[in-house]
Order: structure tokens, then C-alpha cells, then sequence
């Protein structure tokens, strides 16, 4: 058992070595032009090592992407603002811009999107039931959370797709000011909905 325990350790620590190294390279040089060699070099890796945990580089920055802005986003909604976490995540892909072009080489944007949409789902939820609660409804709840989550991630997908310019706090600012209340309106409606045919039942 513990020594099953240090060989997670150990590919853990050789993961992390690499992800540090990338990121390093990725300061002064663009994706595609960090090799595996110079990453192995950089860490005291064997190439060997490296391709246990990876196929390629692309493939490393898009483990990096996936596994930062994870912890970025799943921060808790309850102690964080969702839009100071949203700023949080696009401070991040801003100031790794180029691992987020590769991870958008990588996936491609359909893939980001899912990953995203995946990622800020569970945020959602915990903004809109400490707003008041979700609708009664099963399906209801899905519809809000889906929407709201698929408005702001396409904000933050047009963001990147513009070179990332505009400060995150603004756009951020922005949306909080567009949904402030709103989450809980469609709560409020959806569940005016659902209670109609139960008082038109009771006529």
C-alpha cells in the first residue's frame, strides 16, 4: 500500500515537474516550438518519463490548462463572488495566454467550451441557490443553470477570441451588473409556471 502510495507521488511530482517547465518555456517561446528534450533537460526528466505521462507537448499544456483553470474556477461561491472567480479565471488565461491558444490548438473551441461549460456549472448552482434557491422543478433547475452558464461562458469565449484585451474586471463588471437579480426573476417565474395547474387544479 505505501509503496503504491510513493509511485503516485512520484508521477505526480514528475507531472508537476513537467507542467513547470512548460510554463517556464512558454515565457520566452511559443507552443509549438518547446521541444520534449528541452522540457526533460529543463526538469531532469527522461524522455522516457515523459512520454509515460504525455503523447506530446500539446498535450502537456492542454493537462496544465485543464488541471489550473480547474482549481481557478471551482473556487467556493460562498466565501468568493462568482464574478470574483470569474475575474480569477480570466486573469489566469490572460497571464498564460499561450498555453490557453494551445489548449484552444489543442481542444479546439468546441472542446473549451465543454470544458469550460463543465468547470463553471457547479459555480452557477452555488450562486443561484445561496440567490434564494432554485425553481421547484428538477428540470428547471437544468434550464437555469445551463443558461446562465452558457451566457457568461460565451462573454468569456468572445474575450478570447478578441486577444483577451479588454480588463477582466470590466467584462466581469459587466455581467454582474447584466445578472444581478436575474437568476432569481427566473427562479420566480419558472416557479409561477410550475404552480399554475396545481391552483388551476384546485378551481
Amino acid at each position: 500500500m505505501a509503496e503504491g502510495s510513493a509511485q503516485a507521488q512520484q508521477r505526480a511530482g514528475a507531472r508537476d515537474a513537467l507542467a513547470s517547465a512548460l510554463k517556464a518555456r512558454l515565457r520566452t517561446e511559443p507552443l509549438d516550438k518547446v521541444t520534449v528534450t528541452q522540457l526533460t533537460r529543463d526538469c531532469g526528466l527522461t524522455r522516457q518519463a515523459f512520454y509515460y505521462h504525455f503523447p506530446d507537448v500539446r498535450h502537456l499544456a492542454v493537462w496544465v490548462f485543464e488541471t489550473e483553470v480547474a482549481a481557478q474556477v471551482r473556487a467556493d461561491a460562498s466565501d468568493v463572488g462568482w464574478s470574483d472567480g470569474l475575474v480569477r479565471l480570466m486573469l489566469y488565461m490572460r497571464d498564460n495566454r499561450s498555453s490557453t491558444f494551445a489548449v484552444l490548438d489543442g481542444l479546439g473551441r468546441a472542446g473549451l467550451e465543454r470544458f469550460l461549460l463543465g468547470q463553471m456549472r457547479p459555480v452557477t448552482e452555488a450562486v443561484m441557490d445561496r440567490d434564494g434557491g432554485g425553481p421547484v422543478l428538477p428540470h428547471d433547475r437544468v434550464l437555469v443553470v445551463d443558461f446562465y452558464t452558457s451566457a457568461v461562458l460565451a462573454v468569456v469565449l468572445r474575450w478570447v477570441a478578441d486577444g483577451m484585451v479588454e480588463h477582466p474586471y470590466r467584462v466581469a463588471g459587466d455581467l454582474d451588473l447584466m445578472l444581478d437579480g436575474a437568476i432569481r426573476e427566473s427562479v420566480r417565474r419558472l416557479d409561477a409556471r410550475a404552480a399554475l395547474p396545481r391552483r388551476q387544479g384546485r378551481g
